[in-house]
């Protein structure tokens, strides 16, 4: 019994020690985290043990509670935008942290290729804006949500249709050809961003010069724009998040056109003017009663809606993410649409304490339809400003109005006829795939393979109805159907060496190879003849003619790289970067096929010198950068080293017809990559405890080797002429921000502004006096761009005029006239040009530079601000030292045409002193008075609020223990006004013949405001 006595004892003994073993190895702490600023609780904070995989995070009341394995002495707390903390736990169970707010995020990560770093050691030029800045924007592109945000960034619409890709510009125009940045996603070099769900944006960061992009090598020229897409946590309980809202949109701004009373006066004066007896259908009555403003007939009210749900959450070994999206616009022209369903799956897993795998898959589809808004025939914009006000939309028997009756009223068709019968459809099919694998070697050294998929699927179909009762017939409909594929995939293997040394040497080293190869394929079918025009039988069978088919292979392409960059820092004072990329692309010739791009900088963290510790310490952080580089443009026209071959050329042999094969373009096996050759210098300084921050950059960016068309002298046959590696073109210019973020009590605000200035000249073309032309516009085929040596890409190109003659004695007298053939047909009321080579004539020889569609200033402000639950944010864009030509004014304010006109016509010359800007009205065009002239140059100024928001977090005690962590709901307006002198319908105009012709007006879409109302839900 006794010895039954001692084993119970030891028993006990030994539970005892065990259960406080047990004890220590898992401790338990809880506590809360809180801003530093205001003492609000911040949610979602990560919560790690270091050296371990355990981990937490915070919910929607900042408060947290882990287990800590056995032997961990600290916690730390990392959170976007705050500066990480670690906490010695010894024998705390309750641990509370304010957290405090990062300077421009020195303490935050900042994704750069093929890695990350703290912004405090980056050298190079790096802008982020983080996804919950730009989420539930009514945005169908990221790019859009980032205009006026990011310094050296423009975004450019070409026209404001639903889905349409914007451009985006960083650090001005740096070639004639594609100037589009590379697009990475989830570290895959991927194309566009309008498959991506703004809502599933982690965060964007847009390397801007060498020292950032030479990673990238050959697609970095135009500099690089990474996109990181949300994940779950470790250790993070299961959340879900549901985000919806609605929106209803109008015209932003109409053009003044002429009424129906107005617009016969002046017909009939054009004919006075002309000694011509008018056209009966002037002295018709019918035609002077106003029926129908078109614009307002043809821009009504559009709808968007987004709705998007998302799941995520993880334990100690996994992370995951799950979300959906659905996001459908309909435009203000009816039948105008784009619709995006998107789907993503993110996750990560720990294989033991060495190994992590992980994948990202992205889903998406987009629909749209659009209008043809740029033809000078058809356009819709185009028919919508010039259709004659009397006619109705439609007449009284319910057919539609029609301008048959006469040729007087244009040969263009009711443009609500072509909105409403109008039947196509673009789909585009997309999934986007990566898998990687880590393995740590050992501490510090770790090994990653990525391998990705990218693939796309377009179908596309139009369908155009037969037309007998417009002015533009059409004898048959016509159906036709395109189909594209493309895809590429990628492999990479790189290795990362991380590590400090000594507490003072930090040395972070990664190289790696790269391959990826592309392929694609496309068909195209046209059929005409439709007896029965019903939708179920448009199909390409019941066709009776087939008019047309063809397809054929994507030639193969690929590029293989490989790439290092080192970092070294000493003491968090002295930085340096060196980076190396060489690019193999199957596009050159073999000798011309590698290129290489190196690329370093250095940087210097003056604050952390003890003269500035002991000296200035209201100075919180000081930091000088500089860098330079090579970078590579490979987005050019493949394998123009090659002669192609076509079949079914016809030839005749002594009279008789033969099929063959022929060269369809020449040779030129010397072509090679565009360079640019980037040098930049940043000063980056917070003040007040990085309340107040500011960034002064300057750089300067030469483009070589830029490819450029062949003149084509003394060359005879119809084989293409190959491009050359011969021009030149600079983009220098500063960048400057500033930011400040305070509060008082429990109201905080920030505010932050950015501007960018920048010039851009060509250096170097073929020789002096040669340019490079652009496509022309109008029924008059008017040339309005043109690119010269020393004058900015794009420049407006005419005559520059002095007025309008106002008697016959002026025009007798004029210089400028002397041995100008046309000067008998010059009559007062015609405007007057200006000989610029003193020739005595008006011709050729005096086009001169008219000015520049680049801005010289591109900026942006933000505000924000919140108080008890409330929310209010702003943001504003704009441009300034901007000229755009308003060609759609030149064709329609031109009388020689039988359309309506601007009403600006009503200021025409009709008599001595009445008018010196608007000329007389003529059916006559024998002084060219609407050529390209400076009469159609405008000031391209503006500053525009891009959005603004208001919203309120409900609190927690309103809906109890239902689940929900947080509800937010918000009211917000997209464009709600834009400052401008420019008189056409948007003063933000894109491109219209690549980067040969920006901003000339050719009545494209009109932008739109838009109000939304949405709400949030966390769970």
């Amino acid at each position: 019994m006794k010895r039954c006595f001692q084993w119970r004892r030891a028993f006990l003994f030994l539970f005892l020690c065990l259960s406080a073993i047990t004890a220590t190895a898992q401790q338990a702490v809880k506590g809360k985290v809180t801003d530093a600023a205001d003492g609000a609780a911040l949610p979602g904070v990560n919560v790690t043990v270091p050296g371990t995989q355990a981990g937490a995070a915070t919910d929607a009341n900042g408060n947290f509670s882990i287990t800590l394995p056995a032997g961990a002495a600290s916690l730390r707390f990392s959170f976007v935008g705050y500066d990480a903390q670690t906490v010695a736990v010894g024998a705390q169970t309750t641990i509370n942290v304010r957290l405090q707010a990062a300077s421009k995020g020195l303490g935050e990560v900042v994704v750069v290729g093929y890695g990350t770093q703290t912004r405090r050691d980056l050298t190079g030029t790096v802008s982020q804006v983080k996804g919950a800045d730009i989420r539930n924007l009514p945005v169908s592109d990221p790019a859009q949500a980032i205009q006026g945000r990011v310094t050296g960034v423009n975004i450019v619409r070409s026209d404001a249709s639903p889905g349409t890709t914007p451009s985006i510009r960083i650090r001005g125009t740096g070639t004639i050809n594609d100037a589009e940045p590379l697009i990475v996603i989830d570290g895959v070099p991927a194309g566009g961003l309008s498959d991506v769900n703004p809502n599933d944006i982690a965060s964007m960061e847009i390397l801007k010069d060498a020292s950032a992009s030479a990673i990238y090598g050959t697609r970095a020229a135009n500099g690089v724009v990474l996109i990181t897409t949300r994940k779950g946590n470790f250790g993070e309980k299961l959340r879900a998040s549901v985000n919806v809202y609605r929106g209803v949109s109008d015209a932003l701004r109409y053009v003044d056109l002429l009424t129906a009373p107005d617009l016969v006066m002046l017909k009939k004066e054009r004919y006075a003017n002309d000694g011509i007896a008018p056209n009966p259908v002037w002295n018709d009555p019918y035609y002077s009663v106003q029926r129908t403003d078109w614009q307002k007939a043809v821009l009504g009210t559009g709808h968007v809606t987004n709705a998007d749900a998302q799941i995520r959450g993880g334990n100690a070994a996994s992370n995951y993410l799950f979300s959906l999206g659905y996001y459908d616009e309909k435009g203000i022209i009816e039948n105008s649409y784009f619709k995006r369903y998107t789907a993503r799956i993110n996750s990560e897993h720990k294989l033991g304490k060495r190994v992590k795998i992980g994948e990202n898959l992205q889903l998406s589809l987009r629909q749209n339809q659009g209008f043809d808004t740029y033809s000078s025939q058809t356009g819709l914009l185009f028919s919508t400003l010039r259709f004659n006000p009397a006619i109705p939309v439609r007449n009284e028997d319910g057919s539609y109005g029609t301008g048959k009756a006469s040729s007087e009223l244009g040969d263009i068709n009711n443009p609500v006829f072509t909105l409403e019968t109008s039947d196509s459809r673009n789909k585009y099919y997309r999934m986007l795939a990566n898998i990687y694998g880590e393995l740590e070697i050992i501490n510090g050294l770790k090994l990653r393979a990525n391998g990705a998929f990218d693939g796309g699927l377009t179908d596309n179909y139009y369908f155009n109805p037969q037309v007998l009762d417009q002015t533009r017939v059409r004898d048959r409909a016509e159906l036709s159907r395109e189909s594209r594929s493309n895809s590429s995939l990628l492999g990479e293997i790189f290795l990362n060496f991380k590590r400090t040394f000594a507490a003072a040497h930090d040395i972070d080293v990664t190289g790696g190879y790269s391959v990826q190869t592309f392929k694609g394929d496309y068909y195209r079918a046209e059929r005409r003849g439709y007896n029965d025009e019903s939708p179920d039988q448009r199909v390409l069978d019941n066709g009776d003619i087939l008019a047309n088919i063809n397809g054929n292979f994507d030639p193969d392409r690929a590029l293989a790289s490989g790439f290092v960059r080192a970092f070294y820092g000493y003491k968090g004072k002295y930085l340096l970067t060196l980076t190396f990329r060489a690019d193999g692309s199957s596009r050159f010739s073999p000798d011309n096929r590698w290129g290489y791009f190196p690329a370093f900088s250095a940087g210097w963290r003056i604050s952390e010198e003890k003269f500035m510790k002991d000296n200035l310490a209201f100075i919180s952080n000081l930091k000088l950068t500089g860098g330079w580089g090579v970078l590579g443009n490979s987005n050019v026209a493949d394998f123009q080293y090659l002669a192609p071959i076509n079949k079914d050329r016809r030839y005749s042999f002594g009279g008789t017809a033969v099929t063959g094969i022929w060269n369809s373009r020449l040779a030129n096996p010397d072509i090679t990559w565009e360079k640019a050759k980037m040098t930049n210098v940043s000063l980056e300084a917070g003040f007040l405890e990085n309340r107040l921050t500011t960034t002064v950059t300057w750089f300067v960016k030469n483009t070589t080797d830029m490819l450029v068309p062949a003149p084509e002298m003394d060359v005879h046959g119809r084989a293409g002429i190959p491009d050359r590696n011969i021009g030149e073109l600079k983009n220098t210019g500063w960048e400057v921000e500033a930011g400040y973020r305070g509060n008082a009590g429990a109201f905080t605000y920030n505010i932050s502004a950015n501007a960018s200035f920048i010039k851009n000249t060509v250096t170097r073309l073929y020789e002096p006096g040669t340019y490079i032309g652009s496509a022309s516009y109008g029924r008059q085929q008017q040339e309005i761009s043109r690119t010269y040596e020393g004058q900015p890409i794009a420049s407006f190109f005419g005559w520059r005029t002095n007025g309008i003659y106002q008697t016959q004695d002026e025009i007798n007298r004029d210089p400028a006239l002397a041995n100008d053939s046309r000067k008998t047909n010059i009559a007062p009321g015609d405007v007057r040009f200006v000989d610029q080579n003193n020739d005595g004539k008006i011709d050729e020889g005096d086009r001169v530079y008219l000015g520049s569609p680049n801005p010289d200033v591109v900026y942006g402000l933000q505000l924000g601000a919140e108080y008890k639950g409330f929310d209010f944010s702003a943001s504003f864009s704009g441009v300034a030292g901007v000229k755009l030509y308003n060609a759609d004014k030149m064709q329609g304010l031109d009388p020689t045409f039988p359309f309506n006109y601007y009403a600006e016509a009503l200021n025409r010359w009709h008599g001595p002193g009445t008018s010196n800007t608007m000329p007389r009205m003529t059916t006559l065009n024998n002084n060219g008075n609407y050529r390209t002239s400076d009469r159609f140059v405008e000031n391209g100024n503006y500053l525009s609020l891009r959005n603004v928001a208001l919203g309120y977090t409900i609190p927690p005690s309103l809906w109890g223990n239902s689940g929900i962590t947080g509800i937010r709901v918000y009211v917000a307006c997209q464009n709600l006004f834009i400052l401008t002198d420019y008189s056409g319908l948007n003063p933000e105009l894109g491109y219209t013949d690549g980067n040969r012709q920006r901003g000339v007006d050719v009545a494209t879409y009109p932008a739109a405001r838009t109000f939304t109302f949405g709400a949030s839900l966390n769970f």
